[in-house]
């Protein structure tokens, strides 16, 4: 593969991440950040496998994704209801770590007053602390990545962490980069039907990056760059290819890298495809307990309750509006008349049905924060150390 044995690649590539070349290699990853159960559920799979295979775990950081790590949402109260609130911006680290935070900041504006529920607050303690401890890691990307790892402790160990611009920089991904050109055909082609950006026809699957201004953009053929990054599907196939022997997905993940297979297959031939290490997709959904600052709620005054009745006011299941529908056929002129007939029979079922409508807002308006906090109950993207069930 460019013009050298991949075993001397994978050799090559291990050591210069300070990888082990004679262990087994489980890796996962995502951006930056204090992630939720499902994500966190793919670090305590991999911790299993490693153990079971007498290997590591090694925690690969996106550390070029726009996305703002430093922001770590927490339930609380306000004014006795349930509500999200978020850290708010710290000052920044001095010397040394010019993007990392110093510290975490509940509230810093006295408006903001509120009270976490003791069922949150260790967790949330816990996450303070170990964002604290990693504020001298080089930039905020790898400072929430190490405090990631530390609250994963209790259920995963972490052994190694790797950043994506590391993977970017070794010798198998510049001459992929150098190599790229009959390979980006078949990239185009793989995507097709998949929600990413073909690429056009300089464009490497690289970010070109500026840390001053936390900024990425296109990279193409025979531009140079003091920092880059690689894309999703280029990063898990230098991942899959010469870093580890299994590779831990979520189920975005797992969609996407169908598509990196078939790129590599078709770019490079059955024997690179059959040459990935496999992938397994692990997850979960487990909530904060926070159910009992939820008061009781009309569980059928909701807003697609309501969408539901104004769109379908008949009252027969649908039966009235499928037989609409299908009538809307023929000439074009044919089929607006046909809808425009199902609109007018949907305004006259509706004001004959006003009370009814009337009474549904009315009772949504009245369920409204009740259904809030069901939801901010019933959500799982709260972070992991706080999530019990």
């Amino acid at each position: 593969m460019f013009g050298r044995d991949l075993a001397v690649w994978r050799n090559e590539s291990r050591a210069a991440l300070g990888l082990p070349i004679d262990r087994f290699v489980v890796m996962t990853g995502h951006q930056a950040g204090i992630w939720h159960a499902g994500i966190a559920e793919k670090f305590v799979v991999g911790a299993q496998l490693a153990a079971t295979h007498g290997g590591v775990l090694v925690h690969v950081v996106v550390d070029h994704d726009l996305n703002d790590a430093s922001l770590v949402a927490f339930p609380a109260l306000v004014d006795g209801a349930l509500a999200r609130l978020a850290f708010e911006r710290s000052p920044r680290a001095g010397t040394g770590a010019p993007n990392a935070l110093r510290k975490p900041v509940r509230t810093m504006r006295p408006e903001r007053a509120h009270e976490v529920p003791s069922e949150i607050e260790p967790a949330l303690a816990a996450i303070e602390r170990a964002i604290a401890a990693e504020r001298g890691r080089e930039n905020l990307a790898m400072q929430m990545a190490h405090a990631a790892n530390a609250l994963l402790t209790p259920r995963a160990r972490v052994d190694l962490t790797i950043s994506a611009t590391a993977i970017a920089a070794t010798e198998f991904a510049r001459a992929m980069r150098a190599n790229f050109a009959p390979m980006r055909d078949a990239y185009n082609a793989s995507i097709a039907g998949e929600r990413i950006a073909p690429l056009a026809a300089t464009e490497l699957p690289f970010w070109r990056l500026d840390r001053a201004d936390g900024s990425r953009a296109t990279l193409s053929a025979g531009e140079t760059a003091d920092l880059v990054a690689p894309r999703a599907l280029t990063l898990t196939a230098i991942a899959r290819l010469l870093l580890c022997d299994v590779f831990i997905h979520g189920t975005g993940g797992a969609r996407y890298d169908l598509a990196m297979e078939r790129w590599i297959g078709a770019a490079l031939g059955d024997e690179a495809r059959a040459a990935l290490a496999p992938m397994i997709v692990a997850t979960a959904t487990k909530h904060a307990p926070i159910a009992r600052f939820v008061p009781p709620f009309d569980a059928g005054a909701t807003p697609a309750a309501l969408r539901a009745l104004e769109q379908d006011p008949f009252g027969d299941a649908g039966a009235t509006k499928r037989a609409m529908l299908a009538a809307i056929t023929g000439l074009r002129a044919e089929k607006r008349a046909a809808f425009l007939a199902m609109r007018r029979r949907i305004v006259e079922a509706r004001a004959a049905r006003g009370p009814e409508l009337a009474e549904l807002r009315s009772r949504i308006a009245a369920n409204r924060g009740a259904l809030a906090a069901h939801a901010l109950a019933s959500d799982r993207n709260w972070p992991f150390p706080m999530a019990r069930s």
